[in-house]
This record gives structure tokens, C-alpha cells and sequence, in this order.
């Protein structure tokens, strides 16, 4: 087997190694969990990365699918 050498962008190299490591703290810290069918707005909002108002907006303008009430109230997320 013959070895070759090829040229990276040491910028771009730095960049996907920093990626890489993120990724390694997500899944080894614990954070990272498999996608549920359907979470409470408190649980999408974390997921998302935003505030449970914008859950709720996004419920109200049917970009989120929800169902029941109250604290009982359920999104999906695909």
C-alpha cells in the first residue's frame, strides 16, 4: 500500500477538529439524547435552543404539531 501526501487548509482542518471535539463533550457529557416522538414545550425549547414563547408562536402558526393542554401539552419535532 502506497501512502500519498495531500494538501489541507490548515484553517479549515483547525475548524472540523473543533467541531469534532464538541461533538465528543456532547455525547460523553451526557447531553446528547435520541430524538423523542413528543416532548413538553419546556424540553422542545431546550432542544431547540429558544424560549418556550417561541414553541408556543410556532404551535399557534402550525409549524409545530402539538397536542393535548395545559402541562400536559406535547410537540413533535421531525
Amino acid at each position: 500500500m502506497t501512502q500519498q501526501l495531500i494538501a489541507v487548509d490548515v484553517t479549515a482542518l483547525d475548524a472540523l477538529v473543533k467541531k469534532v471535539d464538541r461533538l465528543e463533550q456532547l455525547l460523553h457529557g451526557g447531553k446528547f439524547q435520541p430524538k423523542q416522538d413528543w416532548v413538553s414545550i419546556q424540553e422542545a425549547a431546550r432542544i431547540l435552543e429558544c424560549c418556550p414563547s417561541t414553541i408556543r408562536r410556532k404551535i399557534n402558526l402550525g409549524e409545530i404539531q402539538a397536542k393535548g393542554s395545559g402541562k400536559s401539552r406535547r410537540v413533535r419535532l421531525d
